[in-house]
């Protein structure tokens, strides 16, 4: 396998898609989710960690459980039937551009204009999301390859995904630059040879400004 140039392979929340901790900030403080959220996941302050969070950066949980107690606790609130889809459903329905980063946007069609191959290896699309909200999310009509750890049976970091991502993408993975804001998901690409930019979505430019380093982008 290999290419002429590097294929650029996204994580789609976080890196690509605006984060729930951020779509709070837009409901205001009487709204469950927002009393939830607000401060929490990344943007909890250093001398305020969330637990919970803490818990999925070191292992001790996954991503998906951190989410199914916030969706049990939003129901609590009442903010509706307490499951991960009815509250993503509740951030993030209709599908509308501004819910991805601009960023992101411009960076995706500048590696296609200079031939870089695009990839998005995500946990949880179709779990998180209906197939009529992704259809309508034409970000990711600009992308080669979209592999989703819900549909595959294999979530991140498992070698599978990113495998899958490779075989695929027809690239290998030293041909290959990946973005994830979950260290656990970054940790897993590196270990087999992946070169990886963590995001953190309180600064996701610099992020961006790594990759485009990487790629030769201006």
């Amino acid at each position: 396998m290999g290419a002429s140039l590097p294929a650029l392979v996204f994580d789609f929340g976080g890196p690509v898609l605006l984060t729930p901790f951020e779509l709070v900030e837009e409901l205001g403080p009487d709204a469950p989710a927002y009393r939830l959220l607000h401060g929490r996941g990344p943007m909890a302050p250093p001398d305020q960690p969330d637990a919970d969070w803490v818990g999925v950066l070191t292992g001790a949980i996954t991503e998906r459980t951190y989410w199914d107690h916030r969706a049990a606790e939003w129901g609590e609130l009442g903010g509706g039937g307490g499951s991960i889809r009815d509250m993503i459903a509740h951030l993030y329905d209709p599908p509308q551009p501004w819910l991805v980063r601009e960023g992101a946007v411009k960076l995706i069609h500048d590696a296609r204009v200079a031939g870089h191959p695009i990839g998005v290896l995500t946990n949880d699309l179709h779990a998180f999301h209906s197939d009529e909200w992704v259809a309508q999310m034409h970000v990711l009509d600009d992308v080669d390859v979209l592999v989703d750890g819900s549909i595959e049976g294999h979530l991140k970091p498992h070698p599978r995904l990113y495998e899958l991502m490779s075989e695929r993408l027809g690239v290998g993975f030293g041909d290959m630059v990946f973005v994830d804001d979950m260290p656990v998901n970054i940790r897993g690409a590196e270990a087999l040879g992946i070169r990886s930019v963590s995001l953190d979505p309180r600064d996701p430019e610099a992020a961006y400004a790594e990759l485009r380093g990487l790629l030769g982008l201006p």
